[in-house]
């Protein structure tokens, strides 16, 4: 997965000020989990042996990924981008 820059900053930034539990990471994830807008979200949930973790250049853990969907967002990138003064993140997995 490509992550952006600014989507790094931001997420580093999120599990810093709201990721206080150790068992608890930032994850992307689909139905029923996810319940927003677009086919897939990023949620806060408890962290599985599972999960593919994506670290960024320093061996940082920035994201992690549902297993059983991780071939699919395999080739997507995440940005976090500011559409009409709402901030949030961009999986573009096409």
């Amino acid at each position: 997965m490509k992550i952006s820059d600014k989507a790094k900053q931001e997420l580093l930034k999120i599990r810093t000020d709201r990721l206080k539990d150790p068992t608890k990471t930032l994850k992307i994830v689909t139905f029923p989990l996810w319940q927003g807008e677009g086919d897939f979200g990023i949620v806060i949930q408890e962290r599985f042996d599972t999960d593919v973790i994506i670290k960024d250049e320093n061996g940082t853990e920035l994201i992690s990924v549902d297993a059983h969907i991780s071939e699919t967002v395999e080739k997507a990138s995440l940005d976090f981008t500011d559409v009409n003064n709402m901030p949030g993140f961009k999986i573009d997995i096409y």
